[in-house]
């Protein structure tokens, strides 16, 4: 019976988000009012979101501020759904109720991300109990990585799903982006184009790759947005006039990136790509005129600036250039520049939980890194991932069986080809962990040329049907055969059974953060009982901190 609530609850929430998408399109967008019901999922990602930081500001997120917004949501689901006649035409509704059940088999899992209890829950938890507060970076390095996955994760707390639900945002990111790019594949191309196969690509690495919706953090999810993006980016360059459409979903998913991780504002040049191709810095009244969705994207971006000022004093952490160290509740600068030397060495495997190497200092300068970083690290987890990747373009040659030795390419692709190239770069000089950014742009390292090469061969759509079919399910049965074996394994490992409690694993002490060198705020209380006999025990922000 706790395994059919689950499910049901699932699908309840999804609708919830549906419904906030169909009051996006009608209300906010100007060129996608009757789009696919992808689109509409990740558009309710979005502006629940965007809801979530605006509420925050004034109220805590707790039942019943999420109620409410619950109850909104079915009502616009209600209400939209039937005015929306594309997204009631019976192949939607086919696509929408296929990845939804499929990704029920991804929701069950025992053990979580280590992130997760790690900060994920402490910060979620934070957001449910108290509005906005200054300076808690200060009391763990938990706070100071403000992700909108913690935001959008906060209003699916309630009496009937506690804190199991916090799943949702990279499930259905995967839902609808599976919805999206199957949708295209199938009914949108009349020829095998380069975008056609780069989609196919991008349908395979995430269904494949990112299986285990446990290990999705808030990287995985941004990484999901980032390919989408770039296959809107070729899409929108590939025509001689700009097709509003792709470019107003282009600017709500570049913004739903910068959000997820701030990092990510360097993907802010591919949007300046495409913008200079069709307008002028000196014409950005037309810009600004044109696209409505500026406006919200403008004031997102300001929230996001606004919550990580006031949870470290810095625009963009760790980056300490960004940091004003003039607010009273601002970390410290030196406490920010050990963060950001620590986060390089454990991205270039100097560190670990259990190891950490001699002299950091001089480990992460220059490429002093590299030997330790090739032997602990490239393998196998990159070496893995090349291999994989590689294993994926031979398959596709495989299927299609190229015969034509011909490599075309316009200059555009060139550019963003470039652009990739150059981030590639920085990643592996800087931060050389999958994680932080590797996964995709080594995808598309190799997925590009492949794509290339192939469009280059001028197959027949209609002809090569069934070829694209066994691709697409080819992705599905790996996807599912992982999943459901990973739940064996769970089962013979932890004793988990999801037809008896398909929760995943949360200890009480997953909520409480310790920082025994922090006595900077003066507002104690007692702590509870079971913690009396700690002398300097003091409750902040609902968390025992021990000091």
């Amino acid at each position: 019976m706790e395994f059919i609530f689950f499910i049901l609850t699932y699908f309840l929430l999804t609708f919830n988000i549906l419904g906030y998408g169909y009051f996006f399109a009608k209300n906010f967008s100007t060129y996608n009012k009757n789009t696919n019901i992808g689109y509409v999922g990740l558009y309710g990602i979005f502006f629940l979101t965007f809801i979530s930081y605006l509420t925050n500001l004034v109220v805590k997120h707790d039942y019943l501020h999420n109620s409410i917004l619950l109850i909104l949501g079915i009502i616009f689901f209600i209400k939209y759904f039937l005015s929306f006649k594309n997204l009631r035409k019976e192949k939607d509704i086919k696509y929408f109720l296929f990845f939804l059940t499929l990704s029920t088999i991804a929701i069950l899992y025992f053990k979580s991300h280590d992130d997760f209890l790690y900060y994920h829950l402490s910060f979620i938890n934070n957001l449910t109990l108290n509005k906005v507060e200054l300076g808690l970076g200060n009391f763990d390095l938990a706070f100071n990585h403000v992700s909108s996955l913690f935001f959008f994760h906060s209003l699916f707390s309630f009496p009937f799903t506690g804190d199991y639900f916090y799943f949702i945002g990279p499930a259905l990111i995967m839902v609808f982006s599976n919805i999206i790019l199957v949708k295209s594949i199938l009914e949108d191309n009349k020829k095998l184009t380069f975008n056609f196969f780069l989609k196919l690509f991008i349908f395979i690495f995430i269904n494949v790759f990112f299986y285990r919706l446990a290990e999705h953090g808030t990287d995985r999810s941004a990484i999901i947005f980032i390919l989408l993006s770039i296959s809107l980016i070729f899409q929108i360059l590939d025509k001689k006039k700009l097709n509003n459409q792709m470019f107003e979903n282009l600017i709500i998913f570049l913004t739903f990136i910068i959000s997820l991780k701030s990092f990510y504002v360097i993907y802010s040049l591919l949007f300046l790509v495409v913008y200079l191709k069709y307008f002028s810095i000196s014409k950005i009244s037309n810009f600004y005129k044109s696209f409505r969705i500026v406006n919200l994207s403008i004031i997102f971006g300001i929230l996001i600036l606004f919550y990580n000022i006031a949870y470290t004093g810095c625009l963009i952490y760790p980056a300490s250039f960004t940091c004003f160290e003039s607010f009273y509740w601002s970390m410290d600068i030196s406490r920010i520049e050990w963060a950001a030397s620590f986060y390089e060495l454990w991205a270039k495997a100097g560190a670990t939980p259990t190891y950490r190497v001699d002299n950091p200092e001089n480990y992460i300068s220059g490429f002093n890194w590299l030997t330790v970083w090739t032997e602990n690290y490239f393998f196998n987890k990159v070496s893995d991932t090349i291999i994989g990747l590689i294993v994926t373009v031979l398959i596709f040659f495989v299927v299609f069986k190229p015969k034509k030795n011909k490599f075309e390419i316009i200059s555009e692709h060139k550019i963003i080809y470039l652009v990739l190239l150059l981030y590639a770069f920085e990643w592996f000089f800087n931060h050389p962990s999958l994680r932080y950014g590797g996964y995709h742009l080594l995808a598309l390292i190799f997925f590009i040329p492949a794509s290339i090469f192939l469009s280059n061969q001028g197959f027949n759509y209609t002809k090569n049907f069934k070829k694209i079919q066994l691709i697409l399910l080819i992705g599905i049965v790996i996807f599912s055969y992982r999943n459901i074996d990973r739940v064996i394994n769970e089962n013979v490992v932890y004793d988990y059974n999801p037809f008896i409690s398909p929760k995943y694993k949360i200890d009480l002490n997953d909520y409480y953060l310790k920082n025994k060198k922090n006595n900077i705020f003066n507002n104690t209380k007692n702590c509870n009982k079971e913690f009396k006999k700690e002398q300097n025990c003091k409750i902040v922000n609902s968390y025992r901190i021990f000091y």
